[in-house]
């Protein structure tokens, strides 16, 4: 829409590119508002238009026609300069303080949001205090925080002038009403917004970082701030102080406009705020405020959106006059020069309009009219809130999906114990009280017996927190132990759940022990590394950094117990806790390899070494010449055992790898032959039936021996008739006086834990404060080491044990048994007498029986 009112024609097309009228008498192309559409925020010129007669009608008819759609506020600064430096400043201050609310309350919001002038806000609130200098006797700046917390509080809104009153009687009534620990939350959660709001807030850092008034003198924004509430203009340079005024209000307004990729729409150019100046003069305040915004354009270089257009009837009068006129368009190309030598007139650029016709023209008069600008959004933006709404649903949604069927226990929590997963059909990793492994097996019994034996354990370690906390006279040692072993399996009929069982049962009870006359409160954390261990080396990293996640009020994880049998994880598990610090103590590891890997891996149990050596004599003393051994290639134990009773043995045995042939070719039916069974008890009921099979006579059958694997099988299920098996047991006479009816790996177990209690009771006795000592995975190793000075080895239920050379790692000749059970048929054996028999109980043990090797 074009006006051709008395004087001036005017396009809304072009207000906000720089340029508020696109006809005036200086001439406007349009060559020159395409140009200045390629940068972000262009160079705004200060427009003064010249008129002799009623020059104040040019800001109200662009006022009117600047409308709703533009944020706009018209200022009359006609007035006279003050004549003090300090009363100049506060005219200027007032200045900027209505434009600052006219601004903001402009009617804009569907286009660009409300202006927000925090930094020009703060300064001006601080700079109306003018508060007399602080005596430093006081606490430093104590005055300054208390007004800036006052400051931070009042920008709340409220609806009236009782809101103070009613708000204060609300929050006395809450606080009386909340728990005291969200009573406590909201007491702090003010004092550290405001901690975070000085040191680390945008506002608080660009005035540390602005030029003016120095602020690298004051050491932190408070000491800036004291300064400001000082009456500033009246101790330090005025004209800093106004200019400090202009930079935070054009400051603000450069952040309004700046693009940001998380905005719903960008500011379109045709909405850039503009600044229209009344009665623009010489000797006016306008003419204060205009070189004020002139120099700090040229002294920050801090491009901003505001447009600047005043009305007079004179020029403004300068030091520096241009060669020849400036027009709007000649301005940019002489404005960077301008800038470079400060000058004062940089962004001044004049526009003569004509006078007003008179009435008895023959043009008429047609309204100007409201601007309609089209809102300018970003293709890409503006569809980016509902992409981030459907990338968040999905991308949280799925991530939600992957915990829910990796994660087990807290299924509808899966983020509550990240320490467990699942694996296939298990859940392996780190328990949390209350979560019971293999609680999902079919076999009833065997599924009681397990959760019992794990709700003894967690009865036990809150006996021992309590028993921890009651003897604060004579505290005890209180430690950690993760039981690292084989919780769940993929076959529950199996020996290993029977197994593990026992050994929960056997932790329980050296728990009891170790509170009730032991003297060290033990913590026992179960970790499961899942059938064969096969998770072992992934869990095993988790407990290390279970380990040093301990906060300092829990007990240390000083060592890991059980370790599952002899697997290859089992094998990079001690690796990894080795690597790490962690003391370890296997109960039916065997392997000759293990205490090769860690120097903090010991165990309580036989090796495959001295087992061989025992099954060796044994072949000797029953007069066999023929031994055929079966073993399984990629099963640690069972080759490791196999090789040990071949060099054993000699050319008296063969090594037989059922993979790799058929096991009924090997076998030699005959009775002065020996078929030994080194796998696991898993697999060996489908090698009795090869042996039954392929020598249907009794009489030509083979004598048979296992390992120390096929003890529950043996124990479990009922043999053939006529068959007599022997077999090697670590425990041997198997239920000892004052073990509580422990049997088995339970015995084992015991002693595994008990044994870190006694290393713990040698490096604290003698100690004035338990916490003399740090009690960790080397204070346990330095403390098994001290145990074995002892004469006679270690005291234990499975039988002494005895490492050896200093620093030694595994029992030397650790007691061992090798036991028969005969079904009926056989030897005059009993139907359902499924009893074993001693025959050699050999190692250091006082109870020694039959010929053992020397």
């Amino acid at each position: 829409m074009i006006d051709q009112s008395p004087g001036v024609k005017m396009t809304e097309a072009s207000v906000g590119q720089g340029v508020p009228v696109s006809q005036l008498p200086s001439g406007l192309g349009r060559r020159w508002i395409r140009r200045r559409r390629v940068e972000k925020i262009p160079d705004q010129p200060i427009v003064h238009l010249l008129r002799d007669s009623d020059s104040g009608a040019l800001v109200d008819q662009l006022s009117d026609h600047l409308g709703t759609v533009v944020p706009h506020v018209r200022l009359d600064v006609g007035g006279t300069p003050a004549e003090t430096p300090r009363q100049k400043s506060v005219q200027i201050r007032e200045l900027l303080d209505k434009a600052a609310q006219g601004l903001r309350d402009a009617d804009s919001w569907p286009r660009i949001g409300r202006l927000r002038f925090r930094r020009y806000a703060l300064l001006s609130w601080l700079l109306k205090k003018n508060l007399p200098p602080t005596n430093l006797a006081q606490a430093p700046h104590s005055h300054t925080r208390q007004l800036l917390r006052e400051y931070l509080r009042s920008r709340r809104p409220r609806r009236d002038r009782q809101q103070p009153q009613q708000e204060a009687a609300l929050w006395e009534s809450a606080a009386q009403s909340l728990p005291w620990y969200l009573f406590a939350l909201s007491l702090t959660f003010f004092p550290l917004y405001y901690a975070w709001w000085v040191r680390q807030g945008r506002v608080a850092r660009w005035f540390m970082r602005q030029r003016y008034l120095s602020p690298r003198e004051s050491a932190d924004f408070p000491s800036f701030a004291q300064r400001l509430i000082t009456t500033p203009s009246r101790w330090e340079n005025a004209e800093q102080v106004r200019k400090l005024l202009v930079h935070a209000f054009l400051t603000d307004l450069a952040e309004s406009y700046t693009r940001r990729l998380w905005r719903w729409q960008w500011v379109p150019k045709d909405c850039y705020p503009v600044l229209l100046l009344r009665n623009l003069g010489d000797e006016t305040a306008g003419k204060v405020l205009v070189r004020l915004i002139n120099d700090v354009r040229n002294e920050t270089g801090v491009p901003d959106p505001l447009l600047v257009i005043g009305s007079g009837a004179q020029p403004l009068q300068d030091s520096e006059t241009p060669s020849a006129p400036v027009t709007l368009e000649t301005w940019p190309e002489t404005l960077q020069e301008a800038r470079r030598k400060r000058s004062n007139t940089a962004w001044y650029v004049t526009l003569r309009v004509a006078d007003e016709p008179h009435s008895a023209d023959d043009e008429p008069g047609v309204s100007l009219g409201q601007t309609s600008l089209p809102l300018k959004r970003s293709k890409l933006l503006r569809r980016i809130p509902i992409l981030l709404v459907v990338l968040l649903v999905l991308g949280g949604g799925a991530v939600y999906l992957q915990q829910y069927q990796q994660h087990c226990g807290r299924s509808w929590w899966p983020w509550t114990n990240t320490d467990l997963w699942s694996a296939g059909d298990e859940c392996v990793g780190i328990a949390d009280p209350g979560y019971h492994f293999s609680s999902d097996i079919k076999d009833e019994n065997l599924r009681n017996r397990l959760i019992n034996a794990q709700q003894a354990i967690e009865g036990e370690n809150d006996l021992a927190e309590g028993k921890n906390r009651v003897d604060q006279d004579q505290p005890l040692p209180y430690i950690s132990i993760v039981y690292f072993s084989t919780l769940t399996g993929k076959d529950p009929d199996s020996s290993t759940l029977d197994g593990v069982a026992a050994e929960l049962e056997g932790l329980a009870k050296a728990q009891e022990k170790a509170r009730m006359d032991g003297g060290v409160a033990i913590r026992v954390v179960l970790a499961n590394g899942g059938a064969s261990m096969s998770h072992a080396p992934d869990v095993a990293e988790r407990i290390v950094e279970y380990a040093k996640g301990t906060s300092p009020g829990e007990p240390p994880v000083v060592a890991v117990v059980g370790l599952g049998g002899s697997w290859d994880g089992t094998a990079k598990a001690i690796s990894t806790l080795g690597h790490s610090g962690l003391a370890m103590i296997g109960t039916v590891t065997s392997a000759d390899v293990f205490p090769k890997l860690s120097r903090l891996y010991h165990q309580v149990g036989p090796t495959n070494l001295w087992e061989s050596q025992v099954v060796a004599q044994h072949v000797r003393n029953i007069g066999v010449h023929d031994v055929t051994v079966y073993y399984e290639e990629g099963d640690l134990y069972s080759k490791n055992l196999a090789e040990d009773i071949g060099a054993q043995l000699g050319d008296s045995a063969r090594l037989v790898d059922p993979q790799r042939s058929n096991p009924s070719d090997a076998v030699r039916c005959s009775p002065d032959s020996l078929v030994f069974f080194s796998g696991r008890a898993d697999q060996f009921g489908k090698y009795l039936n090869t042996v039954q099979d392929k020598c249907v006579d009794p009489e030509m059958r083979p004598r048979l021996m296992a390992g120390d694997d096929t003890t529950k099988f043996l124990l479990d299920r009922q043999l053939p008739p006529g068959v007599q098996l022997d077999y090697i047991d670590f425990t041997g006479l198997r239920v000892q006086e004052g073990t509580d009816g422990l049997v088995g790996r339970g015995l084992l177990a015991f002693d595994a834990v008990d044994l870190v209690r006694q290393a713990v009771r040698k490096v604290t006795d003698g100690q004035v404060e338990v916490d003399t000592t740090p009690l960790n995975g080397q204070a346990v190793w330095y403390g098994i080491a001290r145990l074995g000075e002892n004469q006679g080895g270690i005291r234990a239920n499975s039988g002494p044990i005895d490492f050896g050379a200093p620093a030694g790692q595994v029992p030397v000749r650790k007691a061992i048994s090798v036991m028969r059970v005969v079904e009926a048929g056989s030897d005059g054996a009993q139907p359902n007498d499924r009893k074993p028999v001693l025959v050699m109980h050999c190692g250091n043990t006082p109870r020694q029986t039959g010929q053992c090797p020397p």
